[in-house]
């Protein structure tokens, strides 16, 4: 493992919960509040709570199946396995999200890269 893949890894793990709440909450400001969330790069794993402005119950979100792919010098992510505790946005996630390729914003390309731990070899190369 390089050293700046084992630095990011080791920042990221060390981060404290609160701050990632912080941060999150300040980009959702006015839509969401990330109210918990669990994250495994190894089993490629997220959970996350939010709750909705103007409801009263907390979304859950499960998404268990992932992968980033490299296409033309830049990443793309693709979610393979995502549900929610909501019908309505089952079915949103299923026709929107599911299996679409979505790109990365090159700033934060490398942290996503390093943090979900892959490497050159591990990486699969879009041809078109």
């Amino acid at each position: 493992m390089s050293y700046k893949k084992s630095l990011v890894k080791f920042a990221i793990k060390k981060t404290p919960k609160k701050m990632i709440f912080w941060v999150a909450n300040k980009k959702a400001k006015g839509i969401a509040k990330l109210t918990d969330f669990r994250f495994n790069s190894k089993e490629r794993k997220l959970y996350a709570q939010l709750l909705l402005s103007g409801e009263e119950k907390k979304v859950e979100l499960w998404l268990e199946d992932f992968t980033l792919t490299t296409h033309k010098q830049s990443f793309q992510l693709v979610i393979h396995q995502i549900q929610s505790n909501r019908p309505w946005l089952d079915c949103l996630l299923k026709n929107f999200v599911l299996e679409r390729e979505w790109k990365v914003p090159d700033k934060h390309a490398d942290l996503i890269h390093y943090l979900l731990a892959l490497d050159n070899s591990g990486q699969e190369e879009s041809s078109e």
